[in-house]
């Protein structure tokens, strides 16, 4: 229980670290006191444990399990922010726009689709139809707000990458590993 609690608390205290620093002190109090963004930080602690509190029983009676839910709720950022992170790596016309209003509307169309509408899909195919969409998105946007200029890199080092002389016996060991895996626990039932 003490783990549990503690975890808690820190979650807390990071959350309201966070708001107070990098949101509240720097969109809405530039120079504001350290005592005024310790209020902050006390009062967005206290909404989130209200919510925290409120949320709970939800979260005990999920109809398919705690992992399920968690599971879930990854999807809530997990695959907006990787579509934005993928596009930003392999595409140089993303602006960041285009960025911002996929992230916007991945994060609203898989709460509506998942929690509020429920549609009759499982979740992990509304993450790939999120992801199709978040990169339809970036493209539209990006395509009426282009990026302003092109990011320059400076100081390029190169590294010499050598192939680890394991590489392939541990691949094979572990396809085989993850095979026999599948084989025993699939006879199991």
């Amino acid at each position: 229980m003490g783990a549990v609690l503690s975890t808690f608390n820190s979650v807390l205290n990071s959350a309201a670290t966070i708001f107070s620093i990098d949101v509240f002190k720097r969109h809405f109090g530039k120079n504001c006191s350290d005592r005024k963004l310790v209020k902050v930080g006390k009062l967005t602690s206290l909404i989130l444990a209200i919510f925290a509190i409120l949320v709970a029983p939800m979260v005990a009676n999920a109809p398919d399990g705690l992992y399920q839910l968690l599971q879930q709720l990854n999807g809530i950022f997990f695959i907006p922010i990787a579509s934005i992170m993928l596009a930003g790596f392999f595409l140089k016309n993303i602006s960041a726009m285009g960025a911002k209003v996929a992230l916007f509307v991945g994060l609203t169309f898989y709460i509506l689709t998942t929690f509020i509408f429920k549609v009759d899909i499982h979740f992990v195919h509304i993450w790939g139809i999120e992801f199709v969409l978040n990169l339809i998105v970036m493209f539209a946007v990006s395509y009426f707000y282009p990026p302003t200029q092109e990011m320059q890199q400076d100081n390029i080092v190169f590294v010499e990458m050598k192939t680890w002389k394991y590489t392939k016996p541990m691949a094979i060991m572990l396809c085989v590993v993850t095979v026999a895996i599948y084989i025993l626990l699939g006879n199991a039932s």
